[in-house]
Parts: C-alpha cells; sequence; structure tokens
C-alpha cells in the first residue's frame, strides 16, 4: 500500500477535528495549601512535589523540592523564576522516576519514591 504526502496531512486534520490538542498544564496538578505553598498532586492523589515561593527584595522565585514526608528527606529540584516552570520541573522529576533511568536496557532499577500525604 503506498500513501501520498497528502494522506498524512488529511489524517492530521482528521484526528485534530475529533481529537483536539490537550490543554492540560502541570500547573493544574499544583494545590495551593497556604499561602506561598503548593503541593504537586497526582490522579492518585499522592503528593510528588512542594512549590515554595521566595522572596528576596523585589525578586520572588519559587523553590521547587520532591516530596517527602519528613522535609529533610525531600530532595531539591531546583529554584525557578515563574510557578510555570517551577510546575514544569517538578512535573518533569515526577515522570522521569516512572521509567527506567539512563540508557534503554541498561540493566538499572529506579528509586522508588516516597509520596504519601
Amino acid at each position: 500500500m503506498r500513501h501520498t504526502p497528502q494522506d498524512a496531512i488529511t489524517t492530521m486534520e482528521r484526528r485534530q477535528s475529533v481529537y483536539p490538542p490537550s490543554k492540560w498544564h502541570p500547573l493544574l496538578a499544583a494545590r495551593e495549601v497556604e499561602p506561598g505553598l503548593w503541593y504537586m498532586i497526582d490522579s492518585t492523589e499522592q503528593c510528588y512535589g512542594v512549590i515554595r515561593i521566595i522572596r528576596r527584595g523585589d525578586e520572588v522565585g519559587y523553590r521547587v523540592t520532591s516530596w517527602a514526608q519528613e522535609a529533610s528527606e525531600r530532595q531539591l529540584i531546583g529554584y525557578y523564576r515563574t510557578l510555570k516552570g517551577s510546575c514544569e520541573a517538578a512535573h518533569r522529576r515526577f515522570v522521569a522516576l516512572h521509567g527506567w533511568p539512563g540508557a534503554v536496557n541498561s540493566g538499572r532499577v529506579p528509586e522508588a519514591p516516597a509520596r504519601r500525604l
């Protein structure tokens, strides 16, 4: 069976009309538990990240850490200038923990995250 480039274009247009592109963003997983503190919550209602607002003079930033019951056990993910960027970073780490680290077929086992609230 041979297909033309127009077949691919027509298929893409049909898919977009039936299944519009997703409008979801990791920012929608953030729940503000108190002013300036957000928990990133997954679809099973488990916390996987913590975002805290930081102010230094006129500057505003966000500190992102992994989730752990004890604050001392949380791992720093990074510092960001926007809440949107902070949510993306926390979500990227969350997604990365669900796959094998490193190269395909590397044989390494991912560490299990502690995510209970």
